[in-house]
């Protein structure tokens, strides 16, 4: 098997077994992934998926908050 191949076959395995895919959205994540320079689907999806089923919070509510922010910006001018 050659490296393309072998590449494609683990992106669909991931696909079908992580994922849960249709033909259909494997062939949209394929093409969207080999648009960005022929990326793994593994990796885009680690790397740029936000999966809101997770326990921890995403977004730590005091990191940059607004009240924090105006307070420098408008003390330091």
């Amino acid at each position: 098997m050659t490296t393309t191949s072998t590449k494609l076959q683990k992106d669909i395995e991931f696909c079908i077994d992580e994922l849960d895919l249709t033909n259909e959205q494997i062939g949209e994540l394929l093409r969207a992934c080999e648009n960005l320079s022929d990326i793994s689907c593994e990796y885009f999806c680690e790397e740029f998926v936000v999966d809101d089923n997770t326990e921890t919070d995403i977004h730590d509510p005091e990191y940059l908050h607004i009240n924090e922010v105006n307070r420098i910006y408008y003390n330091n001018t």
